[in-house]
């Protein structure tokens, strides 16, 4: 995927978030203390698959909310895995900075929606998935 197309669905997030009305409550699931967990539990996502975080495993997320709402069945998505995937394309969306959503031109948008309630980053997780073509 190129920059542009990047761009263009960072355009396309920003407009949604702007028209967005209501924001869902947190998806009820099972938690779990630890990614190993959940997967000894869950298995393995699948050949070509990797398990999604949708609300994001960073350090922060994790002392913010918890490890049984990051690790949850509700926060863990199946999505196609490797080069060119949905999974590295939303990855490299993260890692990049987008000042169309964000706001600014020194946050990635990985640093940028860490900063919203877990709420807006589920909101959001999910909108991006859809915007690359997957479902949740």
């Amino acid at each position: 995927m190129t920059d542009e197309t990047r761009r263009e669905i960072a355009r396309l997030l920003a407009r949604e978030l702007a028209l967005r009305t209501v924001i869902s409550p947190r998806r009820p699931g099972q938690g779990f203390q630890t990614f190993g967990e959940f997967k000894r539990t869950m298995g393995v996502a699948g050949s070509g698959l990797a398990w999604h975080h949708i609300v994001g495993q960073t350090t922060s997320n994790l002392q913010r909310f918890g490890a049984e709402a990051i690790h949850n069945t509700a926060n863990l998505v199946r999505l196609e895995h490797g080069t060119g995937s949905i999974h590295q394309e939303i990855t490299n969306l993260y890692n990049s900075v987008q000042p169309e959503l964000t706001g600014t031109n020194t946050l990635t948008v990985r640093a940028w929606i860490g900063t919203k309630s877990f709420e807006q980053q589920q909101d959001f997780g999910i909108r991006v998935i859809r915007a690359f073509g997957g479902t949740v």
